[in-house]
């Protein structure tokens, strides 16, 4: 936070919906954590390719995880599409991200919830991991970029954090095929 508004100075305070009207308020943005943030999106997102990867080639992709990672896809677009739609026509304070965020965001979490469990039940990752991301995944549904409550999303960077590392060692710990 404590991005540079159309309203407000150099540390606006984030506001939400009809405050966001007054004067001197301003949604706030990501500013010099853009790049991080989408860094760790992308991340993100190759850690749930792998994990929908190695479902499917052990033949326990079902349609849970199928269903959970179209909408988790859908989610990720329509936030991407508001905040594209924020930063290259609105300057930063699209006065209708609210109306892209909420169900972008909601779309995520189900999505990520699904996924998860079908991830629980297939396997592919050690209990502890998938019970992990579940959890986190849920506390997501607490996070409100605009205030203190942005917090609430440490939980699920270090669930991912986690995977990432049983992803990593599993590939390190797999024998290696052998050609003759």
């Amino acid at each position: 936070m404590g991005g540079v508004g159309s309203h407000g100075g150099p540390h606006a305070r984030g506001c939400i919906g009809a405050e966001c009207e007054l004067p001197g308020r301003s949604y706030r943005d990501w500013g010099h954590l853009a790049p991080l943030f989408f860094a760790s999106a992308l991340l993100i997102s190759v850690g749930f390719a792998r994990i929908v990867l190695l479902a499917r080639s052990a033949g326990r992709s079902g349609n849970m995880q199928r269903i959970g990672a179209i909408i988790v896809a859908l989610g990720v677009a329509t936030v991407t599409t508001a905040t594209l739609i924020q930063g290259i026509f609105f300057g930063g304070d699209f006065p209708l991200m609210p109306y892209f965020v909420i169900p972008g965001g909601l779309a995520i979490a189900i999505g990520f919830l699904l996924s998860g469990i079908a991830i629980l039940r297939t396997g592919v990752l050690p209990r502890w991991a998938a019970a992990l991301l579940i959890t986190a995944t849920m506390v997501m549904l607490g996070v409100n970029e605009q205030n203190k409550r942005i917090l609430m999303a440490i939980p699920f960077g270090i669930a991912w954090i986690a995977v990432g590392y049983t992803l990593r060692s599993a590939r390190d710990r797999a024998p290696a095929v052998q050609t003759s």
